[in-house]
């Protein structure tokens, strides 16, 4: 049996083009650009991967509201605001976001494999330029033990950009 997506369309309008950049409560800082509806570019601008650019990650972006379609409850402007971003690395890493612009926050779980964490350093590149590699060090492992990082974030730079714009986030 196949997996049948039962999600209703998501308005994505109040993301796709949105710069950002925010710093999670222990001094990790990011920059992400919601590329169009289905890809991001992002920098990672400090922390134990600070340097890390990514340009082109797939993504799955879903609006996030309290009700389900058939229950006919209006939705708070703070409801409508949040979006849920959520991709899978070629390193084996996979990412779980939840932003609010309105109230200038993202919640995000990364699971990180055990190689990762191990050696960050191995994944401080523009990944773009080595993805082989990336998914030999995913590959060789270990992948296990995974390990759960839940974060918490502040946004302190927001912006709307033209969709689809190589120029947002620098690969270098």
């Amino acid at each position: 049996m196949a997996f049948k997506e039962e999600e209703p369309a998501s308005d994505l309008s109040g993301i796709l083009g949105k710069h950002i950049i925010y710093t999670y409560s222990n001094g990790w800082e990011y920059e992400m650009y919601y590329k169009n509806s289905d890809t991001v570019d992002y920098k990672v601008r400090s922390g134990s991967v600070g340097g890390r650019v990514v340009k082109g990650q797939k993504v799955s972006i879903r609006q996030l509201q309290t009700a389900l379609p058939s229950e006919k409850v209006e939705a708070s402007e703070s409801e409508m605001s949040s979006y849920m971003i959520s991709w899978v690395e070629p390193t084996g890493t996979s990412v779980v976001q939840v932003l609010n612009l309105n109230r200038r926050e993202v919640r995000t779980v990364i699971l990180l494999p055990d190689w990762v964490v191990k050696e960050p350093l191995k994944t401080v590149c523009f990944q773009n330029e080595h993805l082989d590699l990336m998914r030999s060090y995913r590959d060789q492992g270990p992948t296990y033990p995974i390990h759960p990082k839940i974060m918490l974030g502040r946004l302190h730079f927001v912006e709307h950009c033209t969709l689809d714009n190589e120029h947002v986030i620098n690969s270098h």
